[in-house]
């Protein structure tokens, strides 16, 4: 935004946005009006000058809440005298009667020095919501010097000198915010990170006059500095270790260790064992650490020969800012590429849990006075924990619960090649126990090259001689409950899948009560843990099923009694593994639903 609201041949008021970069068009469009209005060239570098300096505090200084709101400038030209009157939306500073030079390495403060040297007269008015910088500088200068004494003169000359370095600092420094825009424009373009960071180092060698770069990041892990960008022809070495002492030898080590600026020069060379020794040529500069909200990010050194300006307080400045926005363009190119592996990972854990999911029962078999009933709840997105219930024949089916040790993604697929092997030999269903040596044969090798096991229980009912035969491999007991109250522990009769290659596995026969009830579930449900710490247990598990026995319920109600009281026990503690249980209970016949 820019608006020029009245010009004459003796007034002019301006508004531009408070933006930085329209301060170098404003100056411009003043320094042509005070030109028409008769200003000499020695007359108009001082108000170019001091009006830039001024103009840009208004600007830096506002407030976020400001930022809208225009800056105006009134310029009134008399034969005798210039005013200029700025208004800013800042909270305002004590504006000091006479400001003093500061020191040559000092960050701020020549504004002020700059701004009542160039003029006469220097006033600020401060105000609710809105101050205003009145300047004023008369126009016969030249004859006031010329009759004031020698002392004066040279007073002034030195005045002169430092006013030229400081416009020379002031120019150099505008040079580095014009890159600074140009450079965070190309930010919202697909520009490629790692030539974003050439063409910025290459441009801030240009501002300082400095001789050579090196850019160095952390890597992933953050023990090892890499080579990301350098100036250097044939720069050959690549990676130096993270130092565990300040007293590293190399410079960019100790930066990055101490968290400081590290210099180097004729009186305090380099290291022989320090990487950049090998550059050859005799130089002076510094490493300095970048770091983005106290985190390490990198370290950037920049060099020079002798009699340059990069030990000018100016220049320092430049560096270490083209290294904080160089240093958040890293971290958020790199934040923006941990985005997109997470979501790459959070779709491919989705697919998996799909698939997963497509491996347990779709609905469970229909069966002649019997219901049945399965869970399974993962402690990640994909777990280990698998269950399934397989008719074989008229009235004869197979319930299979396994658990693979661990969670995630590896036990996941253990447990789908569990279930295919399982699918393969429905042959051996009636034998359990000869059906785990076979499975222990085939998975055995496998699971033993990942120093994984399976704990697994399969158990074949034949409902109509009301038999089951159970073998189990590592796993929980299988529990079996009538409906007078009765409840028995089936254990395992051999050690986990994958443990012994040559072991046997033996089956246990049972005649089905009356009001039977089958329970197969893996650890997750009897290692489940109160706010306490306290175990569930299989005692626990013993007793809850036993009253389900009694009442001869529907399937669904016991599965829905059994969740409660999970849920119950747990009072939102997270479960540490993953729980699986498969139910087969005998209900009153209220159908003629056949098995399927």
């Amino acid at each position: 935004m820019e608006n020029v609201l009245a010009i004459s041949n003796r007034s002019m008021t301006i508004r531009v946005a408070c933006e930085l970069q329209v301060v170098r068009g404003l100056c411009r469009k003043v320094r042509e009006f005070l030109a028409d209005a008769g200003l000499s060239a020695d007359e108009l570098n001082p108000w170019e000058q001091t009006l830039a300096e001024a103009v840009n505090n208004a600007i830096l200084y506002a407030p976020p809440a400001s930022k809208n709101l225009p800056v105006q400038t009134n310029i009134t030209v008399s034969q005798t005298l210039v005013e200029v009157r700025i208004s800013d939306h800042t909270a305002g500073f004590d504006f000091p009667q006479n400001a003093v030079l500061p020191e040559p390495d000092a960050e701020s403060g020549r504004g002020l020095f700059m701004i009542q040297s160039l003029t006469d007269e220097a006033i600020y008015l401060r105000g609710r919501g809105e101050n205003c910088l009145v300047l004023r500088k008369h126009r016969n200068l030249g004859s006031r010097l010329s009759e004031s004494a020698d002392d004066s003169r040279q007073e002034l000359e030195e005045t002169r000198h430092t006013l030229d370095l400081m416009t020379e600092e002031l120019a150099s420094s505008y040079e580095s915010l014009a890159a600074i825009f140009q450079y965070s424009a190309e930010l919202s373009t697909n520009v490629s990170s790692h030539d974003f960071t050439r063409r910025w180092l290459d441009q801030l060698l240009t501002i300082i006059g400095a001789d050579w770069y090196l850019l160095r990041l952390l890597s992933p892990d953050g023990n090892h500095l890499c080579v990301a960008a350098t100036s250097l022809p044939g720069w050959q070495e690549h990676v130096i270790p993270l130092a565990s002492s300040p007293d590293a030898p190399c410079l960019e080590q100790r930066a990055i260790h101490q968290h400081r600026d590290v210099w180097f020069d004729d009186a305090t060379p380099l290291h022989h064992a320090d990487p950049l020794a090998t550059v050859g040529q005799p130089a002076s500069g510094f490493a300095h650490p970048i770091v983005v909200n106290g985190t390490p990010v990198g370290v950037l050194t920049v060099a020079c020969g002798t009699g340059t300006r990069m030990a000018e307080a100016g220049n320092i400045n430049i560096i270490h800012t083209f290294a904080d926005f160089l240093g958040i363009q890293v971290r958020n190119a790199r934040f923006a590429e941990e985005q997109v592996r997470t979501r790459l990972m959070s779709r491919e854990m989705e697919i998996a849990t799909n698939i997963q999911r497509s491996l347990l029962p779709e609905r469970m078999p229909n069966l002649r006075g019997f219901g049945m009933a399965g869970h399974c709840r993962s402690a990640r997105q994909v777990g280990g924990d698998y269950y399934d219930a397989i008719v074989t024949g008229e009235g004869q089916l197979l319930l299979v619960v396994a658990d693979v040790m661990g969670k995630g993604l590896p036990a996941a697929i253990f447990a789908a090649i569990f279930r295919s092997l399982v699918r393969a030999r429905l042959d051996l269903a009636a034998k359990p126990g000869e059906f785990l040596v076979w499975l222990n044969r085939n998975l055995g090798a496998d699971v033993g090259r990942v120093d994984m096991f399976i704990t697994a229980q399969l158990a074949f009912v034949d409902l109509n001689q009301r038999r089951l035969r159970v073998a189990g491999a590592g796993h929980p007991p299988l529990l079996l409950a009538g409906q007078d109250g009765s409840c028995e522990a089936l254990e395992s009769s051999g050690p986990p899948l994958g443990v012994l290659m040559q072991k046997e596995y033996g089956d246990t026969e049972r005649i089905l009560p009356h009001g039977a009830q089958v329970f197969l579930f893996t650890d997750g449900l009897s290692e489940a843990r109160d706010p306490a710490g306290e175990l569930l247990g299989v005692p626990r598990l013993i007793h809850w099923l036993q009253e389900q026995a009694c009442r001869q319920q529907p399937v669904g109600q016991t599965q829905q009694n059994l969740l409660a009281m999970l849920e119950q026990f747990e009072q939102g503690t997270l479960s540490g593994d993953d729980q699986a249980f498969v139910l087969l209970a005998e209900e009153p016949v209220t159908s003629t639903n056949h098995a399927s």
